[in-house]
């Protein structure tokens, strides 16, 4: 315990510093001049920044930072000063980039709870101003330069939550050493369980020679590319094949995190491609390396998009889809891949990925009631995490059928998962981990996400000293900063060899002869006093209580957020027996569902839609006699009563919310309020004009009217009501009975295409809209299997719909979709 106590007076002095120096708008009137302490029932303490500096350049202790200073040890007091002193070399451009992204301001926001201009105010701008600031100055991004640029002339810090922080790294650090011990222990009692006879070094590499290959896969999906969101993509992936192996091969895809590339665990592929496994690693081109670099110079302005946490297992997804189309059209890839015997390996964020290839689901309840609090953690992975909480409303089930086992090393899944998420795992799952990481902590992010995991096949391997980038290639460990490479990088490179070598052989090979080598006594033969390695197959909440002598800082098995609802598999199984869909959907709501005034025909994307889910289902179900598709009129005021009363489900401008009463499908839409107006007349209409002098239109009775009341309530508002409102609200501006027209975007323009009016005629502004609306497809409360039918259905089939009838407006709708994804905090 002296270590620890050592431990709280070193951060006592050093945390502010080390806080400030972690994260990475004009010139302050002021400057800050001392740093007050505020201290609960003792009040204010301060301490001036001319002190510090003298500090910091001299050693010399002034009188108002003695009372600080004795209460410090030299060896904290030596850090302090280092921290002071330490500039880091970054430009101002960079900080601004850095601290403008969603994840850098969520950062910044946490911090500002600490750091403040005035009492309970945040201080994220005033710190944000600093940082810039000092990056630009002669003397550089230091501590002092920082407090020197704060644009007040105090920094108020919070002692109380200091204090908290404080504690919790304590406790965090002593809990974080018994669980390593715990581990230990437990490794120590499977020994005897499993005995190695003999034993070859599987972090040699094997008998086979190895071809690489680099492909091109054309996707047509929806993605965050280096241009911005895309309907398409181009997934670029390189394949490792074991030359001559004379026989069908495993296929393993390795997945790579956040900031990195498909690279980076090259040395693994051409390890398990020697041993007889085609290897395929693809890049996810809206994460990887090159992207993290755009952002940096400015030519992107999203970090990293909700987008890609479902767009990383659906480039494996589709890239399985890819290699099986092209193996059986290549005669040189015929009978080289068993697409029976897949497993997959990913690192950081494509440990995630790997996870939800797995099984593992997107845990958006508790991604809400986590990410919405702003408390600084030492968790530096929740502010990627969080990122998923804007996520569109809508059920993401990712699982591929074709994984049989799934490695995670140093993986992201605190709140992302969760346990609710990792319990859905049922495969063989390995999860690989070091002590000392401080980008995915090993309690947060490994330890307690292991307990989780209810897969009859569970291994936790752990790296003690090992950092985030311990398995990383030496090429990248060698660009890091110390504290990031940990010891022997190189220890850890070859257990991940040897542990993915036979855990792969066993759970995807099925070859059990290697099962001895997933044990404590073959991990012993192979490690590393710098960085001890230990495997185990079991461990409890028990145990680590045990282990800490107390009940532990962060609960191991969380509390539940939300109550699993049961499901009720009803609709398919009255499909299967009647053959008949029914489906409600509009007649006034072009382009989804609307009368073709020409042929006077009930026709939109609704009608389409119905008629290729009954082709999917009567497939799905195989009945051969197809399914007869009966479509209903709906309207938005009788939509749910169908939904409960009569039909399957219904399809139109439905804006997911949260109603008790019914169910949502995934979002196939997604747009926003705009206004019409004739483009001739040069009316321009941003979000902060008042709009005092036009005659807006608006349906009656809807959340737009609400909208254009609430922000708009000096306008002249003219409402249209019934089934041909919209309609008529078009016609109203052609005519000069009003200046504009308020409602969602897609519906204008469906409109405006409708009557056959010249689109030159008309135009959608602002540029962005002023709401952000998903749709989703109305479906009846508590059948989670229809649930997911129709959104494997949306999945497979809604790109080639959406195309069909959005043709005119479809960068519109893109447009639309990329700010209202990416712009949300």
């Amino acid at each position: 315990m002296r270590k620890i106590a050592r431990l709280i007076k070193l951060n006592a002095g050093i945390c502010i510093g080390v806080i400030l120096l972690t994260i990475l708008k004009a010139k302050p009137v002021f400057s800050a001049e001392r740093v007050i302490f505020s201290i609960p029932v003792l009040g204010d303490f301060y301490v001036s920044v001319d002190s510090l500096e003298t500090f910091a350049k001299t050693g010399e202790i002034t009188s108002d930072f003695e009372f600080y200073a004795k209460r410090l040890q030299p060896h904290a007091l030596n850090q302090l000063r280092q921290v002071l002193r330490h500039r880091l070399d970054i430009s101002p451009v960079t900080v601004s980039r850095l601290t403008n992204m969603p994840m850098g301001e969520d950062y910044l926001k946490r911090v500002g709870q600490i750091v403040s201009t005035h009492r309970k105010r945040n201080g994220m701008y005033a710190l944000r101003s600093a940082l810039i600031l000092a990056a630009a100055d002669p003397d550089g991004l230091s501590l002092l330069n920082i407090m020197r640029q704060f644009p007040t002339q105090d920094m108020r810090i919070d002692s109380n939550l200091v204090f908290s922080l404080i504690k919790e790294s304590a406790n965090y650090l002593e809990y974080n050493k018994t669980t390593v011990e715990a581990i230990a222990q437990e490794a120590e009692a499977e020994l005897n369980k499993t005995q190695l006879s003999q034993s070859q070094d599987l972090r040699q590499r094997g008998a086979y020679q190895v071809v690489k290959e680099t492909r091109t896969f054309q996707i047509d999906r929806v993605r965050q590319t280096l241009t911005g969101l895309s309907s398409f993509y181009r997934l670029d992936a390189d394949l490792y094949f074991p030359q001559d192996f004379g026989k069908p091969a495993p296929l393993i895809v390795i997945t790579h995190g956040f900031g990195s590339n498909r690279f980076n665990y090259s040395y693994l592929a051409e390890h398990l491609a020697s041993h007889g496994f085609v290897v395929v690693v693809p890049e996810h081109i809206g994460s990887d390396s090159e992207y993290q670099q755009a952002f940096l110079r400015g030519e992107l302005s999203v970090d990293v998009s909700p987008i890609e946490f479902i767009s990383r297992p659906l480039d494996v997804t589709y890239l399985l889809d890819a290699l099986e189309s092209t193996a059986a059209k290549n005669l040189e890839w015929q009978g080289k891949i068993k697409f029976d015997q897949i497993g997959v390996i990913g690192h950081s964020f494509g440990g995630a990925t790997a996870l939800l290839l797995a099984g593992a689901e997107l845990n958006r309840a508790r991604l809400r009631q986590e990410c919405d609090r702003y408390q600084f953690t030492l968790n530096a992975s929740l502010m990627l995490q969080c990122r998923a909480r804007y996520l569109p409303p809508g059920e993401y089930r990712l699982r591929d059928p074709r994984i049989k086992a799934a490695l995670a090393v140093s993986p992201v899944t605190s709140i992302m998962l969760g346990p609710e998420g990792m319990g859905e795992i049922e495969i063989p799952t390995m999860v690989l981990g070091g002590s000392q990481d401080i980008v995915a902590p090993f309690i947060a992010e490994q330890a307690h996400p292991f307990l989780w995991l209810n897969a009859t096949h569970r291994y936790l391997g752990l790296m003690t000293n090992g950092t985030h980038s311990s398995t990383s290639n030496a090429e990248e460990v060698a660009k890091m900063a110390k504290i990031m490479q940990g010891p022997r990088p190189d220890l850890g490179r070859g257990y991940l060899k040897a542990l993915s070598l036979a855990f792969m052989e066993v759970y995807v090979r099925d070859r059990s002869d290697y099962q001895p080598y997933l044990s404590t006594s073959y991990t012993q033969t192979i490690s590393g006093d710098a960085l001890p390695l230990h495997l185990i197959k079991s461990l409890t909440p028990q145990q680590l209580e045990k282990a800490y002598g107390d009940v532990p800082p962060k609960p191991p098995i969380p509390e539940p957020v939300v109550a699993v609802e049961p499901q009720a598999d009803e609709i398919l199984a009255e499909i299967r027996r009647t053959g008949v869909l029914k489906i409600a959907m509009r007649s006034n709501a072009p382009p989804f569902g609307y009368i073709d005034p020409q042929q006077d025909l009930w026709t939109g994307y609704c009608s389409d839609l119905a008629d290729a889910l009954g082709t999917y289902l009567a497939n799905k179900l195989n009945l051969g006699a197809g399914v007869e598709v009966i479509k209903l009129p709906s309207t938005a005021e009788n939509r749910s009563e169908l939904v409960k009363d009569t039909v399957h489900l219904e399809c139109g401008p439905n804006t997911i919310t949260e109603d008790a009463e019914v169910n949502f499908s995934n979002a196939f839409f997604i747009t926003g309020t705009n206004f019409l107006v004739e483009t001739d007349k040069n009316i321009e209409i941003t979000p902060e004009d008042e709009l005092n002098d036009l005659s807006i239109g608006v349906l009656e009775n809807t959340l737009t009217e609400q909208f254009i009341r609430q922000n708009y309530p000096q306008a002249n508002i003219v409402s249209f009501s019934g089934e041909k409102g919209r309609a008529e609200g078009v016609k109203a501006i052609a005519t000069g009975e009003i200046d504009t027209f308020a409602s969602d975007g897609v519906l204008l323009a469906g409109e405006v295409a409708r009557q056959n009016l010249e689109p030159k005629q008309f135009q959608l502004v602002p540029e962005k809209p002023l709401t952000c609306d998903f749709y989703g497809l109305i479906l009846p409360q508590s059948d989670r299997q229809w649930q997911s039918t129709v959104n494997s259905f949306l999945s497979d089939r809604q790109l080639e719909l959406r195309e069909k009838w959005t043709t005119g407006f479809s960068d519109k709708l893109l447009s639309d979709l990329d700010y209202c994804v990416n712009q949300q905090r």
